[in-house]
C-alpha cells in the first residue's frame, strides 16, 4: 500500500512568492492573490492554523495614532476652556468676586426701628414713642478680660450703676470668678479625687461651690466692686457681634462726659433708642399690652420661634395684649449696619439698610366714651364705698360693641384696691362668673327653636319642687305667663319648663326629675351660638371661656337654664347680645380695624368683620328682642333705662354667689343694646358679689345709664 502523500507548505514573505505543491497541481500565487482571497473570505470564521490568520494586516499602530490625537484635542480644549475661565474670574469679573467676598465676610448689626404708634378709631394716641439716650459697647479686637475689668471700673467711677438687680447667685459667681483658689478649698480632697476619677462633672464642682459660698464672703465685695461686676455683666452678655446697650436713659450730662472722654472708653458709644409711652396712663394699659425692654429681650417661652425669624436676643418685642398680637404690624423695619474695625481695633457701625418706623395701628375703641365710662365706675363705687350691704363689691365690669362689624367700642375693667382703684381692661375677657337671668334670651330662643314652647304659649308661674331639693321659685309667684313677660318680669319658673321639656322630664311636684343627660350639650350647643361658654374670637391673647359645670343632675339643668351654672366673661355677654341685636348675626369680635404707613397714610393691613355663624330661626330671635324691650318699658329694666331719650332693649339677671369670707353676695349682671330699632351699641355690665344680708337694685341700670349718656343725652 502506498502511504498517503504529505502536502507540502513553504512560507515566504509577502514580498516574493508562495509555492503549493502537491501531486495534481503546482500552484504559485503572488501576495496579491492572498490578499485577494482574503478579502472575499473575511466573513468566513477564522481557524487556527490558517494562513489567512497568520498574513490578515495589522492596523494597531494607526489606531493608536488616531487615539492619541483625540486626547490631544480634547486636553487642549480643556486646557483653553479653564484658561479662559480664570481668565474671567481673576480679570473680567474680578471687581464682582471681590465684593461677594466682601459681603460674606462681613458682619452685620441691625438695628430696632421705633414701633408703630396705636391709636383709639377717631385718631387719638394710645401709644407713642419716646426717644431715650443709651450707652452702648462694641468690643474691640483682641480686647482681654482684664482690660473689660478695669473698663468696667472706670465706668462705675463716673456713672450712676444702680445693683438693686443684683441677686445673690451673681455675687457667688463673681466671688468663684475674683476668688478662685478660695471656691476651690471648699471642695474637700475626697470630693477632687471623685471628680478625677470621673464621678464628679464640672458643673457637679460648680454647684458645690455656690451652695458653700456663705453670705459672709460676699461682703468683701464693696459697693464699688459690685457696680463694676454689673457693668461687666452687660459687657460679656452675648450678642451676636452687635452693640450692647450698658445704660438705658443716660443723662445728658452722662453723654457729654463720655463723648468728651471718648479716648477712655475704648468701644463705648452713644446711641438713641426709644421707649414706648402711654399718655392715657392706665386707660387701655393692659388691653395694649407691653413690650420687652433691651435687657429682658426675647420671651424664652418664643424665644426658638423668634430667632427663626431673624430677631436679635435682646430685641424689644410685644409681650401681651395688642403689642404681642400685632408684633408684626407694630416693628419697624430694622435698619443694618456693617461692622468693621479702624487700625486701633475699635469697631464703626456703616449704614447699610435705611430702617423704618413701625406701621401705626387704629383701634376700634373710643377713647373719649372709655374715659368716661372709667369715671362713672369709679364715682359710683366711690357712693358705695361705705354702704354695708355692698362690703364685698369690689370689681365692676362694662363692655360696648358694634353689633355689625364686631368692633369692641369700650372694655372697662376696675378694681378696688387698699390705695383706690386699679383699671385692668383685660378682666373683662379673663373674668367669668355666673351672669343669671341675664341669659334667659338664649334660652327661651332655645325652646322656641326646639317647639317645647310655642310663641306666646301661658305657662304658670308658681314654685317647682322636685324630691330631696328645696322649692325653685321665680322672685314672686307671676301667675299666667307667656315668654314675652318670662323675659320682661325674669321668670325662672318659666325657663324651668323649657329645660324639663327638652330634657323629656315628666314633672311632678316633689317628685324625681328624670332628664336626658345629653340635654346638658343640647344647651350648651345653644348657648355657644350666641357665643356664651365658647372664644368670642377677639384678637387678643389669653381669652377664657369660663367653667362648665361637671355635675349632671335634674336641678342643675333648671339652674343652667337661668345661668346658675356655667360662667361667662363679660365679652362673652356682650357679643351674646350683640348677636340678638343683629338679628342673629355673630360677628367675631375685634379690637383693630386697619394699620396705616404713617409718612404716606397708606392702608397696610385691614381686619375685616367676620361673621362666626347665624342663627336660624328669625321669628326666635324677633321674640327675644321684643321681651327685652318689654323689660325695659314695663319690666325689671325701667327703673333707670326707661327714661333714657333713646330707645333700649335689655335684660337683668342676678346670680347667687359667695364672697371671699363665704358669705352669700350675688352677681348683678345685665345686657342690652340702643337704640332699639337700629341698633348702634350692644353692652353688657356685671358686678361680682354687688349686694349683701339685704335685696339692693341692679346696680348696673345706674352703671349703663350714666355711661350711655356720653352719646345719648
Amino acid at each position: 500500500m502506498r502511504s498517503p502523500q504529505r502536502k507540502l507548505y513553504h512560507i515566504i514573505p509577502f514580498s516574493s512568492e508562495i509555492v503549493y505543491n502537491s501531486e495534481e497541481r503546482n500552484v504559485t500565487m503572488d501576495k496579491n492573490s492572498v490578499i485577494s482571497r482574503f478579502k472575499k473570505n473575511r466573513k468566513s470564521p477564522i481557524r487556527y492554523g490558517e494562513i489567512d490568520q497568520l498574513t490578515r494586516p495589522s492596523d494597531i499602530q494607526k489606531s493608536v495614532t488616531f487615539r492619541l490625537q483625540i486626547f490631544g484635542v480634547v486636553i487642549i480644549v480643556l486646557m483653553a476652556t479653564i484658561l479662559f475661565r480664570l481668565y474671567q474670574v481673576q480679570v473680567v469679573d474680578q471687581q464682582y468676586y471681590q465684593d461677594r467676598l466682601e459681603i460674606y465676610t462681613r458682619r452685620y448689626q441691625t438695628v430696632t426701628t421705633p414701633r408703630g404708634e396705636i391709636k383709639d378709631r377717631y385718631g387719638d394716641i394710645l401709644v407713642a414713642n419716646s426717644e431715650q439716650l443709651v450707652i452702648t459697647y462694641l468690643p474691640p479686637l483682641r480686647v482681654t478680660d482684664r482690660e473689660k475689668w478695669d473698663l468696667a471700673y472706670l465706668f462705675a467711677e463716673n456713672f450712676e450703676v444702680s445693683t438693686d438687680n443684683l441677686r445673690i447667685r451673681d455675687l457667688k459667681d463673681l466671688f468663684i470668678m475674683l476668688h478662685n483658689d478660695e471656691a476651690n478649698q471648699l471642695i474637700n480632697d475626697s470630693e477632687w479625687e471623685q471628680y478625677r476619677a470621673g464621678q464628679l462633672s464640672d458643673n457637679d464642682i460648680y454647684l458645690m461651690k455656690l451652695d458653700r459660698i456663705t453670705e459672709g464672703m460676699l461682703l468683701r465685695f464693696d459697693d464699688r466692686t459690685r457696680r463694676a461686676f454689673v457693668i461687666k455683666q452687660a459687657m460679656d452678655l452675648p450678642s451676636g457681634g452687635r452693640e450692647k446697650i450698658i445704660k438705658l436713659n443716660a443723662s445728658k450730662e452722662e453723654v457729654a462726659y463720655l463723648v468728651e472722654h471718648i479716648n477712655l472708653y475704648r468701644g463705648f458709644n452713644v446711641a438713641i433708642s426709644w421707649n414706648r409711652d402711654y399718655p392715657q396712663g392706665s386707660t387701655l394699659r393692659t388691653i395694649l399690652g407691653n413690650v420687652s425692654t433691651s435687657q429682658q429681650g426675647l420671651p424664652a417661652e418664643k424665644l426658638i420661634s423668634y430667632l427663626a425669624l431673624d430677631y436679635s436676643r435682646n430685641e424689644n418685642v410685644g409681650t401681651s395684649g395688642i403689642e404681642l398680637k400685632y408684633e408684626d404690624v407694630l416693628k419697624g423695619a430694622r435698619s443694618v449696619y456693617s461692622l468693621s474695625y479702624d487700625t486701633e481695633g475699635i469697631g464703626m457701625l456703616n449704614a447699610v439698610i435705611e430702617g423704618s418706623k413701625g406701621y401705626d395701628v387704629i383701634t376700634t375703641f373710643d377713647l373719649g366714651w372709655q374715659l368716661h365710662a372709667e369715671e362713672v365706675i369709679k364715682r359710683i363705687m366711690d357712693v358705695h364705698k361705705n354702704n354695708s350691704y355692698r362690703k364685698y363689691m369690689d370689681k365692676i365690669y362694662f363692655v360696648m360693641t358694634e353689633p355689625q362689624t364686631g368692633d369692641v367700642i369700650l372694655a372697662v375693667g376696675v378694681r378696688r384696691t387698699s390705695n383706690g382703684y386699679a383699671v385692668d381692661s383685660t378682666m373683662t375677657y379673663t373674668d367669668a362668673m355666673a351672669i343669671g337671668s341675664s341669659v334667659k334670651g338664649a334660652t327661651i330662643y332655645m325652646g322656641l327653636t326646639e317647639n317645647v314652647v310655642k310663641p306666646g304659649e301661658i305657662i304658670r308661674d308658681e314654685p317647682i319642687k322636685i324630691k330631696d331639693t328645696e322649692l325653685k321659685k321665680s322672685h314672686r309667684n307671676l301667675g299666667l305667663i307667656n315668654d314675652l313677660v318670662a323675659l320682661s318680669m325674669s321668670s325662672n319658673v318659666y325657663m324651668f319648663h323649657i329645660a324639663m321639656r327638652l330634657g323629656g322630664a315628666k314633672y311632678e311636684y316633689d317628685g324625681p326629675l328624670r332628664i336626658d343627660l345629653s340635654t346638658f350639650n343640647v344647651m350648651r350647643n345653644y348657648y355657644s351660638q350666641f357665643g356664651l361658654g365658647t372664644n368670642t374670637m377677639i384678637d387678643l391673647p389669653n381669652e377664657q371661656t369660663g367653667y362648665k359645670g361637671a355635675a349632671n343632675l335634674g336641678g342643675h339643668l333648671l339652674d343652667f337654664a337661668i345661668g346658675q351654672y356655667d360662667t361667662y366673661t363679660p365679652l362673652q355677654m356682650a357679643q351674646y347680645v350683640a348677636t340678638i341685636a343683629n338679628n342673629g348675626v355673630r360677628l367675631k369680635l375685634r379690637t383693630v380695624k386697619e394699620a396705616y404707613q404713617s409718612s404716606t397714610g397708606f392702608m397696610v393691613y385691614q381686619n375685616s368683620p367676620e361673621i362666626l355663624s347665624v342663627l336660624s330661626n328669625e321669628s326666635a330671635i324677633r321674640r327675644v328682642q321684643q321681651g327685652f324691650r318689654l323689660c325695659v318699658t314695663d319690666g325689671l329694666c325701667r327703673s333707670y333705662l326707661s327714661t333714657m331719650k333713646v330707645g333700649i332693649a335689655a335684660k337683668t339677671g342676678t346670680a347667687e354667689a359667695l364672697s371671699w369670707d363665704g358669705t352669700p353676695s350675688p352677681n348683678s349682671t345685665l345686657v342690652g343694646y340702643a337704640p332699639y330699632a337700629n341698633p348702634e351699641v350692644a353692652f353688657s355690665c356685671a358686678v361680682p358679689n354687688s349686694w349683701n344680708d339685704r335685696s339692693q337694685t341692679n346696680i348696673c341700670q345706674q352703671i349703663t345709664a350714666e355711661i350711655l349718656k356720653y352719646r345719648y343725652e
